[in-house]
């Protein structure tokens, strides 16, 4: 049973298990995120003292020692896809934790072309890279154009500025990419992750080829919504 919904991700069971939802992410409550409270209590509607069904996912513990997994309702409701269809959450993947992407980046878009929830607000519209500043740390969609990429034995760099990087394991690039890290050279693209780094140098890595879009293909929903909103400069 729910016991205490943190935040619109994760929830803690009676039995003391913390229980962080794959596949998405939700505004952050402690940062005072637009939509932020509203993820909390859509959630808190559903599972607050009810019992809920747990699929745990392939990797199913997380950093912070919390358990990654996919809730359902007694009625088989997914709380994640209501969540990406109310416009209060976004799609992530962690590798390998990608089983239920399609059906999950498809709500994400419906969502957004209907401007629900944080697609109403620019926090969600991507960045460029040249605008970031040291402060503009945490889960963030950016773009840019990748000016210089280092292919090193163990990272891929792709420097989208001289202030901003994206990091891919090699090991990850040849698991899940199905291109050539050479065809990020000088496109322009739009990835989305949590951002970090030290002084004025941002970072942000990933492990899978969702959360890097190359604008140029096809089927690049971020991409082709921002380009035709006129915010997307080659």
């Amino acid at each position: 049973m729910v016991e205490v919904v943190i935040d619109g991700d994760t929830v803690t069971l009676d039995s003391g298990e913390t229980i962080r939802l794959a596949g998405i992410n939700t505004p952050e409550i402690k940062s005072g995120q637009p939509f932020a409270a509203v993820a909390q209590q859509y959630l808190e509607q559903r599972v607050h003292n009810r019992q809920i069904l747990v699929e745990n996912a392939t990797d199913p513990v997380d950093p912070h020692d919390r358990t990654l997994a996919y809730l359902y309702t007694l009625d088989g409701e997914s709380l994640q896809l209501a969540l990406l269809e109310a416009g209060l959450a976004s799609v992530i993947v962690i590798a390998p934790n990608d089983r239920h992407l399609d059906e999950y980046a498809a709500a994400e878009t419906r969502a957004r072309i209907a401007g629900k929830g944080i697609w109403s607000v620019s926090n969600y519209r991507p960045r460029h890279a040249m605008t970031m500043t040291p402060g503009d740390r945490g889960y963030r969609f950016v773009r840019g154009r990748v000016q210089r990429t280092v292919l090193g034995k163990k990272w891929f760099e792709f420097h989208l500025q001289h202030n901003f990087v994206i990091f891919v394991q090699r090991a990850r690039w040849q698991q899940y990419f199905r291109y050539s890290p050479c065809r990020l050279d000088q496109a322009n693209v739009v990835v989305r992750g949590w951002v970090s780094g030290k002084g004025k140098r941002l970072r942000t890595t990933i492990s899978h080829p969702f959360m890097l879009e190359r604008c140029a293909d096809t089927g690049q929903p971020l991409c082709h919504w921002f380009a035709a909103a006129g915010r997307l400069a080659q």
